[in-house]
């Protein structure tokens, strides 16, 4: 009976039929995205397909396009599930139509302390409706980055930097990931 969900499930969100997945919208700002990201050490970004950049908020930018996403999150949705791997973490980046933008999933080398401080900031903007109809959407790339932002001319630039090294529980949870949503893995070659 529950043979022919799951892999119509698959297809739209990966970790179906695997585990529950919870869930936790709320709003959050550029700005206070932008502030807490360098903080966070290395992460697995996962951008999704670009999309027309509307609606960009004032005195920010970013450094490449890959980043462009992050400009346009006005909500985290942070996901928590246990997979046969063991537990996962990230953050869904979406706008305001709702639409993934992208996700930073939770590495052993990303700073706890600085995940969590992330989402208690966009927490203390005004409680979000819920983002219903948030579908999956394949990630067009996965890298493992470390975020840095610095000021130009008044303006707030947000870049990243490949991470070498890559700490081996890093680098195996990275590719599972990376495998589960059909996408390749681009790390910086250490050395």
């Amino acid at each position: 009976m529950f043979g022919l969900s799951v892999p119509w499930l698959r297809q739209r969100w990966p970790f179906a039929g695997h585990a529950a997945v919870c869930r936790c919208d709320v709003r959050v700002t550029p700005a206070c995205l932008f502030e807490s990201l360098p903080a966070l050490g290395n992460v697995l970004y996962m951008p999704m397909a670009a999309k027309p950049a509307r609606d960009m908020p004032v005195g920010m930018l970013v450094e490449s396009p890959s980043l462009l996403p992050l400009l346009q999150t006005c909500r985290l949705v942070a996901a928590s599930t246990i997979t046969v791997e063991g537990p996962r973490e990230w953050i869904e980046c979406v706008d305001r139509k709702h639409h993934r933008l992208a996700c930073l999933h939770l590495l052993p080398d990303t700073d706890y302390f600085a995940w969590d401080a992330l989402l208690e900031c966009a927490r203390t903007m005004t409680a979000a409706k819920p983002a219903h109809g948030v579908g999956h959407v394949r990630p067009a790339s996965a890298r493992v980055l470390r975020f840095h932002l610095r000021g130009l001319a008044g303006l707030r630039v947000l870049g990243a930097d490949d991470v070498v090294p890559v700490s081996p529980l890093s680098r195996r949870l990275a590719g599972q990931i990376a495998r589960a949503e059909a996408v390749p893995l681009q790390l910086a070659i250490d050395g």
